[in-house]
């Protein structure tokens, strides 16, 4: 009888442990910065598929959430609903695997061309479908895979592709190839068909000494020159790199590219991991990963320094010896026009067109990665030059990009955990 009273005992102790050991994993899966950890990440998925009840009971019993997080949300909208308008959101899932090999993740971005999407995984696959198949009641996209020529070396490294940006009828991407010894950024292109040949556009000589981020583009007209602007990033969480502040180096930069003869200059430095970049006919919005906190908003000008590794609103996150300055100004470096604190894991932007909706009107929408949700960015007016507030819509994946129709006048999302696309409209 003690003994039947001991087995009673301890099945009810792995009964009550269990959940919390599995959920914990669980969530620390999905919030990994860079890495996902493939068993948990399938847990992850399951729970996330889960309903809502499933989800919010686990989260309290395992201690991850409590009743104060409940209260804590005073007047918090949900889809369909915003503080202003109705949104109707819909997932549409791609019948073809896209999930990327290394990290395990489904991340893809959105290009548009006259009546195609086309989407590109960070790893090199091209799919393309009509963009009419977003709105029809199907709760699937079928996508063409397109041929691709040009984009494995001689040494037959897998390419690592950080954006991507149509121009005209040409699709160019950012890129590089892991190599042991001196990997490098690159930007290629292809004129959009069936079969896309890819031709070096650019490649810089200087070698990666930090892990390449940033790689966004933007199309942009400079001293009446057509153009590319590209983001370069020069920090690894507690490594803030060393070139950010040099103008030897194109790390940690925003650099503009002469579309047509190829030369580059440094158009702005002192980034750290520029994630998003939008520009509205001279104004150049970008979003910045800062460290633990201090995810920043800047607003681009020509020749101007914005701190980094120097000053930074986040701090470190393990290492005691490194220590940011917080005001950017008093050391002669501009000052982000928003900082989130809590930092987001902020992703891509774009300008709203004022068409979508008067209430919406200038306003940038602002993606995040492990906050999963959208950020409404409402300015003064039309100058972009003052922030009045920001408002947060939960989406509950991943986003890793955004693009908006005009013609239809939705909202396309990346969603990095299904792997599907988001379409929200009014």
């Amino acid at each position: 009888m003690k003994m039947r009273k001991k087995y009673i005992i301890l099945v009810l102790i792995i009964f009550f442990i269990t959940p919390f050991i599995l959920f914990s994993n669980i969530l620390k899966a999905g919030s990994l910065p860079k890495y996902q950890q493939k068993m948990w990440g399938i847990a992850f998925n399951i729970f996330m598929d889960s309903p809502d009840i499933i989800k919010s009971t686990f989260m309290i019993i395992t201690g991850k959430r409590n009743f104060s997080n409940l209260f804590n949300d005073y007047n918090v909208k949900f889809l369909p609903e915003t503080q202003y308008i109705r949104l109707n959101f819909v997932k549409k899932e791609i019948e073809i695997d896209i999930k990327n090999k290394r990290s395990g993740r489904k991340s893809f971005f959105l290009n548009i061309f006259n009546n195609d999407i086309i989407l590109v995984t960070k790893d090199g696959k091209f799919l393309k479908s009509e963009l009419i198949y977003l709105s029809d009641s199907n709760k699937s996209l079928k996508p063409k895979i397109l041929n691709t020529s040009g984009l494995i070396g001689k040494d037959k490294h897998k390419i690592n592709i950080y954006d991507t940006l149509v121009i005209d009828d040409k699709i160019y991407i950012s890129a590089t190839f892991p190599k042991e010894t001196c990997s490098k950024l690159e930007i290629f292109y292809a004129k959009i068909e069936n079969d896309l040949s890819f031709k070096t556009f650019k490649k810089f000589d200087e070698c990666l000494t930090i892990g390449m981020s940033g790689g966004k583009m933007q199309k942009y007209v400079f001293n009446s020159q057509p153009g590319i602007l590209i983001t370069t990033g020069d920090s690894d969480n507690d490594r803030p790199g060393t070139n950010s502040q040099k103008d030897d180096s194109i790390y940690g930069k925003i650099l503009f590219i002469d579309l047509n003869n190829k030369s580059y200059e440094i158009f702005s430095k002192g980034h750290r991991n520029a994630q998003g970049l939008a520009v509205k006919d001279d104004l150049i919005i970008s979003t910045e990963h800062g460290p633990r906190g201090g995810d920043e908003i800047n607003i681009i000008k020509y020749k101007k320094n914005y701190g980094w590794p120097i000053a930074s609103y986040g701090y470190p996150y393990e290492r005691k010896d490194l220590n940011y300055k917080k005001s950017h100004e008093k050391y002669f470096f501009e000052e982000p026009i928003y900082v989130f604190l809590p930092s987001l894991g902020i992703s891509e932007l774009i300008f709203l067109p004022d068409q979508f909706d008067p209430k919406w009107q200038n306003s940038i929408l602002v993606t995040t990665l492990n906050d999963r949700s959208i950020h409404r960015v409402k300015f003064q007016n039309e100058k972009f030059d003052k922030i009045l507030y920001v408002e947060k819509i939960y989406i509950g994946e991943r986003i890793r990009d955004i693009k908006y129709l005009d013609d239809q006048k939705i909202i396309l999302l990346s969603l990095e955990r299904t792997g599907s696309i988001g379409v929200l409209s009014k």
